[in-house]
């Protein structure tokens, strides 16, 4: 009799092992087209282009022409940045967006590194290469930076959307991915079965718990409680993201 007990305990731990254990699950990947009109009978273009960033003195003048117009309503007095961005600052930072920030130069260095473009699904995509030909390339990533943000790299960040026109196809992501509820799309609640290293941010906009974390990725080698910096790490503190990613790059050779 113990031993039926026995057999029948280890057999259906052994189901229960089966059932619970975490399946990786996967999504069906499917072809779509995000460009106008139906998709073409012909085979699309998907070569990689390079391409460099231009400007015009046509452009530009259109944008001071635009600052100059900007109508702003006086803030609240002694409210800082509680009702949003404060005016009285915006001022200024307009006043040096008209007469101190220079575009051609931040051209100019965009243009310091390889750029392509290429066609998905009917729209176009582009990125930046920065190649790592030896030790010294990491450098790039340890330059000397103002403290946070400098005025010149915030207003580059809104020139790239600026002048091409892609600040809203960049906020269809939040729309697509935050407006349906919590866990509410599939691909939310697949866990991800890579290895996996997660830098914690103290000014991040939400704090996620490494048992949280691990929930979703298995795998996860490496969860680092961070000195400082926020939900954009690698623009605010790009050293001690570079680190970081070194030291989860470690573990997993190790493994």
């Amino acid at each position: 009799m113990w031993l039926e007990i026995l057999l029948t305990s280890v057999l259906g731990f052994v189901i229960y092992w089966f059932v619970s254990r975490d399946k990786e699950e996967t999504l069906p990947l499917e072809d779509g087209w995000w460009g106008p009109g139906a998709r073409p009978a012909a085979a699309e273009d998907e070569s990689i282009r390079p391409f460099k960033v231009e400007t015009s003195e046509e452009e530009i003048e259109d944008l001071h022409w635009r600052i100059d117009r900007v109508r702003l309503t006086p803030p609240l007095e002694d409210v800082r940045f509680h009702f949003g961005f404060n005016s009285k600052y915006l001022r200024k930072v307009l006043s040096y967006w008209r007469n101190g920030f220079d575009w051609r130069k931040q051209v100019e260095i965009l243009n310091r590194y390889p750029h392509f473009k290429t066609k998905i699904e009917g729209r176009f995509a582009q990125q930046q290469l920065l190649a790592a030909s030896g030790p010294g390339a990491v450098g790039l990533m340890h330059q000397p930076r103002p403290r946070k943000f400098s005025l010149d790299d915030l207003l580059t960040n809104v020139m790239l959307y600026w002048t091409t026109g892609t600040i809203t196809s960049s906020q269809r992501f939040y729309k697509e991915n935050l407006g349906q509820g919590f866990m509410a799309n599939k691909h939310d609640r697949i866990k991800v079965h890579v290895p996996t290293g997660f830098a914690a941010f103290p000014c991040e906009l939400m704090h996620v718990p490494e048992k949280w974390v691990k929930f979703k990725y298995p795998k996860l080698l490496s969860y680092s409680y961070m000195a400082r910096g926020g939900h954009f790490a690698a623009f605010e503190e790009p050293e001690l993201l570079a680190q970081d990613i070194g030291k989860f790059v470690g573990l997993l050779e190790q493994g």
